[in-house]
């Protein structure tokens, strides 16, 4: 990820999520006037009474649900030690709203185009599912909650998390290629030996997302997670939100994925930036300017012209005597400002300064009073930065 690029990156996902959004609801469609032709079944519909928390909808002795629209229910399978289980039953092109999925594990199931909107998801498993067809994704959207919640072993490929608050997730040995997260709340999220590549997450507020593997979490170069939104508020979030980059950025680098995980580093780097105060602050303050936390080799460039231009205009006040000629613009104040050549004399500064910078010094030029002071201080800052440059600027190439 290339931070000068993240905008255009959104808008892209922007459209991808837009796209899917629309194809899930022409093929919807599609397929329900051929259900409708074939069968001469129209779709059904659920509906319970949202002021009630125990209108249950018990899915227990099912094996199929299709084209039904279920509102305002609370999901029942058969009870075993105070959990419900849903086992191998097939939820296929189904809309639940209002509905709410309490201590149950759903084991074996398949979910097939269906659309979750304003569901509640509490202390809910999904173990062996599967939430993808061609063509055929799961949505949750609207403002779903989900609390205490474990996908196990499930293939969520292309699935959508829209305007979704998401607390105590867990993704273990699953499946979230290109799947997307947009407009999110994480509040908890671990990721466990899965497999991410694709994966994306756009506008969302991160607070805690760690990564858990006993093997490896798979990530590519489409991942993208974009920048997280702050609570300028309080300085902890911002500590929180540098650890969820550095995790990041670890599990790009385990993958191989230098570049990006660069670029996280550097993002965690900046947002820690905000959270120090006193020494480290200052010392944070100057490692940035100096290389740019190690990933920005124009900074020590940058940084190396500015010493030098600097030193430059210090010389001309500081003395210093070009083939006989004095330039020490004190006196020249003072004296005969008018019989200077400005222009020439800080040409020539700049030019000793650079010599200087770059320790070569050919000695044409010598330096007087102070500027001999100041002259072993430029030495000794050319020295380090031209190391820190070409250490950065190395680092970045074999990358």
């Amino acid at each position: 990820m290339q931070l000068r690029n993240v905008e255009k990156i959104k808008k892209s996902i922007n459209i991808e999520l837009e796209n899917r959004i629309n194809n899930h609801k022409k093929n919807y469609h599609l397929q329900l006037n051929l259900y409708n032709n074939e069968s001469s079944k129209y779709e059904n519909y659920i509906r319970g009474d949202k002021d009630l928390d125990e209108d249950n909808y018990n899915i227990e002795d099912k094996d199929k649900i299709l084209f039904t629209h279920i509102e305002d229910k609370r999901i029942k399978g058969y009870i075993n030690k105070d959990l419900n289980v849903i086992s191998y039953v097939e939820f296929d092109k189904n809309n639940f709203k209002r509905c709410k999925f309490k201590d149950i594990i759903f084991k074996d199931c398949i979910f097939n185009a269906n659309v979750f909107s304003k569901c509640i998801f509490e202390n809910v498993s999904f173990e062996n599912c599967r939430f993808y067809k061609p063509d055929n994704i799961n949505i949750f959207s609207d403002e779903c909650i989900f609390m205490k919640i474990i996908f196990k072993n499930c293939n969520l490929e292309n699935s959508v998390f829209k305007e979704c608050r998401i607390s105590d997730l867990k993704f273990i040995e699953s499946t979230l290629e290109h799947a997307i997260f947009s407009n999110v709340l994480i509040e908890n999220n671990q990721i466990s030996d899965c497999d991410c590549r694709g994966l994306k997450i756009i506008n969302s507020t991160i607070e805690k997302f760690r990564f858990e593997d006993k093997n490896i979490t798979k990530l590519d170069e489409y991942v993208f997670i974009d920048t997280i939104k702050l609570d300028k508020k309080y300085k902890k979030s911002y500590e929180e939100v540098a650890r969820v980059y550095k995790n990041i950025s670890k599990k790009l680098e385990e993958n191989n994925l230098i570049n990006h995980a660069s670029e996280y580093y550097y993002l965690s780097k900046c947002i820690e930036h905000k959270s120090l105060t006193g020494i480290d602050k200052i010392n944070s303050t100057i490692y940035w300017l100096l290389c740019g936390y190690g990933e920005r080799p124009t900074y020590a460039l940058i940084t190396s012209l500015e010493i030098i231009f600097g030193f430059a205009v210090l010389y001309m006040f500081t003395g210093l005597s070009i083939s006989g000629n004095v330039v020490n613009y004190v006196e020249v104040f003072s004296y005969n400002f008018s019989e200077r050549n400005v222009v020439t004399d800080f040409m020539s500064c700049l030019y000793f300064s650079t010599v200087t910078f770059t320790t070569v010094g050919y000695g044409d030029i010598t330096p007087l009073n102070l500027s001999v002071f100041l002259s072993a201080i430029e030495m000794f800052l050319g020295l380090t930065m031209t190391g820190i440059w070409t250490a950065t600027l190395a680092r970045k190439i074999t990358r």
